[in-house]
């Protein structure tokens, strides 16, 4: 049970920082690919701060997690780019 609190918590920040880096990038693609290459290294920076040394398998966790906020930035970046779309249609 604590496995999948922590998994859902992870998976809303990361859908949180998606949202945030669709909100301040207008280019659909321009803000999957920094918001999947922003994660990793924060996670990695965060890890250092908390843990004060790297983990062995730091790099194993920046690839998964990379390849989870790709996804995650995907399903973000559609309502986003819906709305963009129909305010560009308007004017």
């Amino acid at each position: 049970m604590g496995d999948l609190i922590g998994l859902l918590l992870v998976v809303l920040v990361f859908v949180f920082i998606a949202a945030g880096v669709h909100y301040f990038i207008h280019r659909r693609i321009l803000a999957i690919l920094v918001s999947t290459i922003l994660v990793p290294f924060l996670l990695l920076v965060l890890n250092l701060l908390i843990y004060g040394l790297s983990d062995p398998f730091i790099f194993v966790a920046m690839i998964f997690s990379a390849i989870k906020m790709f996804f995650i930035s995907c399903f973000v970046s559609i309502p986003f780019h819906r709305h963009r779309q129909s305010k560009e249609q308007e004017q």
